[in-house]
């Protein structure tokens, strides 16, 4: 764009100025504007490295320009619209640390005062009880100057009380920018092994469940050997308990009266992403006890193939969407066909 509308050059030389740049030089703008810096530099913009004599400058040629203006830009083009709304809020935001500035001195000034009213306090009182038994006209005087000594106890307390807790929120959040890091760095080392710890997860998830820990243990050992012959990343120390639920699930099912053993956790994580009815072989009825536990609130009824009502019991789970437990599976009704 050669010849720019005047509302868009003015933007432009105004978002330049800020930025550090003092061109008016519609040439020199297009040169700034091109470089591949020039967009990081406004996201990455330092309110603070705003000078009072860019600060003024800003004030006097463009915030108080009746033309530099958001509606009026915008119409000439939409890309500085907005460029103009920052212009105006960072000079808005810089006015502000410029009058907060002083109160910071001030503050500093306060916390030194306060030191030294303690101590002037603390001679006071010193002073006044040596001499209240032979001064009694005095002790008028020494009653308020014991009030101001407690009010400015008091302002101190309030004081230091503020600076804990500003020191407390800043702790606060460095280290949780620290567990922010380590789970970034967490989840870049998963991503080289999502492939293959989601290849070994779901193969778990498939065919496991029919088989005891050992030959659990030996199939993903088989499944191990076959991703490294194909040169398919995973991790040898993937913990699937961890890996396919939550430590909330793994909670609510030891509240169901679930053993704590890795293989039942592994059965209960099985039977929770099964995508089609489980069969469930259950010699203890411990499965029994705990899928009765963990599906009351969804009021899960038992019944048997064996059981006079049992279509009635089917029928009934069908029409209100609840969970059914059917036991005797040897003696299968051909109705659920």
């Amino acid at each position: 764009m050669r010849n720019p509308p005047p509302a868009v050059k003015m933007a432009l030389e105004a978002i330049c100025l800020l930025l550090g740049e003092k061109s008016t030089d519609w040439r020199q703008i297009l040169t700034i504007i091109v470089k591949d810096s020039f967009v990081p530099s406004i996201l990455n913009f330092d309110t603070e490295e705003i000078t009072d004599s860019i600060r003024e400058t800003m004030k006097k040629k463009y915030i108080e320009n009746p033309e530099f203006n958001y509606e009026k830009v915008n119409r000439a083009s939409t890309a500085c619209g907005p460029m103009v709304k920052w212009a105006i809020a960072q000079i808005g935001y810089a006015d502000i640390l410029k009058k907060v500035e002083p109160l910071r001195d001030e503050l500093k000034a306060l916390e030194d005062a306060a030191s030294a009213n303690e101590k002037k306090a603390e001679d006071v009182e010193a002073t006044i009880g040596a001499l209240e038994k032979s001064i009694a006209k005095y002790k008028d005087e020494y009653a308020v100057l014991i009030s101001q000594a407690q009010s400015i106890k008091a302002d101190l307390a309030s004081v230091e009380a503020k600076v804990e807790r500003s020191v407390a929120l800043i702790k606060s959040l460095s280290s949780e920018r620290t567990r922010w890091e380590a789970g970034s760095e967490t989840f870049k080392s998963q991503m080289a092994t999502i492939i293959g710890d989601c290849l070994l997860s779901s193969a778990f998830m498939a065919y496991a469940g029919y088989f005891d820990q050992s030959l659990r243990l030996s199939l993903v050992s088989s499944w191990a050997v076959h991703l490294n012959a194909a040169g398919i990343q995973f991790r040898p120390d993937l913990a699937r308990v961890e890996y396919l639920s939550t430590p909330d699930e793994r909670l609510r099912w030891q509240a169901s009266v679930l053993p704590d053993d890795e293989l039942s956790v592994e059965n209960a994580i099985i039977l929770r992403r099964f995508n089609r009815y489980p069969l469930i072989i259950d010699p203890s009825g411990q499965a029994i006890e705990f899928l009765m536990e963990e599906y009351k609130s969804k009021k899960i009824a038992k019944t048997s193939f064996l059981d006079d009502a049992f279509r009635k019991t089917l029928e009934s789970s069908l029409r209100f969407g609840t969970p059914l437990l059917v036991q005797d599976v040897e003696s299968y009704d051909p109705i659920l066909n």
